[in-house]
């Protein structure tokens, strides 16, 4: 935990050196938590759907019917690093980290980090678990999923500006829920666990 609270005291910070791309200490800190969480083994390919979305958003930016013409070329793969394999449910197959950091535009990234969504594999295909702005994902196993996010989703102010949120995985209702605490503090407006 404290690599990921150190990881994304540096995602507030800008580059100083000349040259850096924008967001650099935003993404470094989003890899180094997406390679935490990372599934072991060869790379693997993400399922065409979820490039397609990726791809899809990505052009979407850039849509304006009063200047068509006024927009980079159209992308027709994800960026590398953008569709991720992570193990977030205990079935044993590949769950996917969408991160859109790696997107190419500040479109989907705010003062609580950059769109993050997630996608647990089920006997029925893929089924989305978690779609919001994030500073980083890292799973902790046993269908754990800690979520960096913004300080208002957290009951004391974080000096770092986030809060790690933890959240577990429901395979009965296939979805991300909070566990219970003794606090019963409830963030995000998430469900509690039975």
């Amino acid at each position: 935990m404290s690599l990921g609270l150190a990881l994304l005291a540096a995602c507030g910070g800008s580059s100083s050196e000349a040259g850096e791309e924008p967001g650099g200490a935003a993404r470094a800190a989003g890899d180094a938590m997406q390679l935490a969480g990372a599934a072991a083994g060869p790379e693997q390919t993400p399922p065409e759907g979820l490039s397609w979305i990726a791809v899809r958003d990505i052009n979407r930016v850039y849509d304006d019917d009063d200047s068509p013409t006024d927009r980079p070329p159209l992308v027709s793969e994800p960026p590398e690093g953008m569709i991720t394999a992570i193990n977030i449910s205990p079935d044993g197959q590949t769950d996917w980290l969408v991160d859109y950091t790696e997107a190419g535009s500040t479109q989907w990234c705010g003062t609580g980090g950059c769109r993050q969504r997630l996608f647990v594999s089920t006997p029925d295909g893929l089924v989305q678990v978690f779609d919001a702005n994030a500073f980083g994902v890292e799973t902790l196993g046993n269908g754990r999923v800690r979520v960096q996010v913004h300080h208002i989703y957290c009951e004391t102010l974080a000096a770092s500006g986030s809060c790690a949120v933890v959240f577990q995985y429901d395979a009965a209702s296939r979805r991300l829920v909070v566990p219970p605490a003794h606090d019963d503090f409830n963030p995000m407006g998430w469900a509690q666990s039975e």
